[in-house]
């Protein structure tokens, strides 16, 4: 996971990585950016992260002096990450505390209550600034907000998945999980329907496309089938016996 950029005017820039596996958890690389894209190339690693910062620091302004590059503000992701804790009381060592993502606001409940919205109970809520990665939800046993971007944006394309199986089979409206927004022609999720509701429909969706291509590829004509059936037994057969009554090669 990136966890700071440094970018210049000439589309070049820095970067700073985390990954918690890897036996040196922390890179920073340089990187070309084109039409949106990075490429990434010369990567150093930290054991530490306060190394692995100062490093980024010092390859960037290193490059600046050398090119006689600007570096180009970049706008600060506004975004918050809510997670909730499900399985226990929010303490010490419940929730993840990365050195360039440490939380940034809790709600502590007094009890394990119903969470709005969602199809789970939690002890409270957890907010950051940027999103936590699998590992560590997976490890400290959260669960994500339905509010989080990457939340919204998983669930926006799976609408559209459910949405025109819906249109194509007729679902009647009080059984439907989406509506279509004419205004930007796209499907939306209902308000009451749960992340959870939504990924197993999409997920039922895909099965009967695949299944219906599998059955589909079923279908050939007798005469293509009798055709790919023999040779394929072609294809297995050994070599002919030579003819008992032909004489042998040697002997002509």
């Amino acid at each position: 996971m990136i966890r700071r950029t440094i970018l210049f005017d000439n589309k070049c820039g820095f970067a700073l990585g985390e990954n918690p596996k890897a036996p040196n958890p922390y890179v920073t690389w340089q990187f070309n950016e084109q039409d949106g894209h990075r490429d990434y190339f010369w990567g150093h690693y930290h054991n530490e992260p306060d190394m692995a910062e100062r490093d980024l620091h010092n390859r960037a302004e290193d490059y600046q002096r050398r090119y006689h590059v600007r570096e180009v503000e970049q706008t600060p992701d506004q975004e918050a990450y809510q997670y909730y804790s499900t399985q226990r009381p929010i303490d010490i060592g419940t929730y993840p505390k990365s050195y360039f993502n440490r939380p940034i606001h809790m709600d502590i409940y007094a009890g394990r209550q119903q969470v709005p919205g969602e199809a789970f109970q939690a002890w409270g809520a957890i907010t950051y600034a940027q999103p936590l990665t699998e590992q560590e939800l997976r490890d400290y046993e959260l669960r994500p907000s339905r509010s989080n971007l990457d939340i919204r944006r998983q669930m926006d394309a799976q609408a559209q998945v459910v949405g025109k199986w819906e249109d194509a089979h007729r679902v009647p409206e009080q059984k439907r999980l989406t509506w279509f927004y004419s205004d930007f022609g796209s499907y939306a999720v209902k308000e009451y329907v749960t992340p959870e509701q939504l990924a197993a429909s999409a997920r039922g969706v895909e099965l009967q496309v695949a299944a219906r291509a599998r059955r589909q590829k079923g279908k050939q004509p007798i005469a293509e089938q009798l055709q790919a059936a023999q040779r394929e037994a072609q294809e297995h057969r050994g070599p002919e016996a030579p003819n008992k009554k032909a004489p042998d090669r040697g002997e002509r």
